[in-house]
């Protein structure tokens, strides 16, 4: 892979990247679903044991694991947040590989 290539490429992933981060619409965390039962003795979950699906962002601060509740008119966005993450996630350590690729060309070219 040429060195203009990759200029390309980075430039592409880190102009994809700023996008992402610029709209502020992102969450870190990983999306848990827990089922439960609500106490309701006439409730479905009780009475034929289908139990209720809740959303919860599972989050690591300091070492200990949070779990965020979602209510249901929120779970769309909440989701498109988590999965916006990632992708910045991704983008990030695709810009770090780049860039470790060009360190190496360059070193290449400097004891040349």
């Amino acid at each position: 892979m040429n060195r203009r290539y990759m200029n390309h490429e980075l430039n592409q992933t880190t102009s994809h990247l700023a996008k992402l981060i610029s709209k502020g619409s992102f969450l870190r965390g990983n999306p848990v679903v827990m089922e439960r039962v609500c106490g309701n003795k006439n409730c479905r979950c009780i009475l034929e044991g289908k139990k209720h699906k809740s959303l919860y962002i599972s989050k690591n601060k300091e070492g200990k694991r949070k779990m965020i509740y979602v209510p249901k008119r929120m779970e769309e966005e909440v989701r498109a947040k988590l999965d916006a993450y990632q992708k910045i996630k991704k983008l990030t350590e695709k810009v770090s590989e780049i860039n470790y690729r060009k360190l190496e060309i360059e070193k290449k070219e400097k004891d040349v």
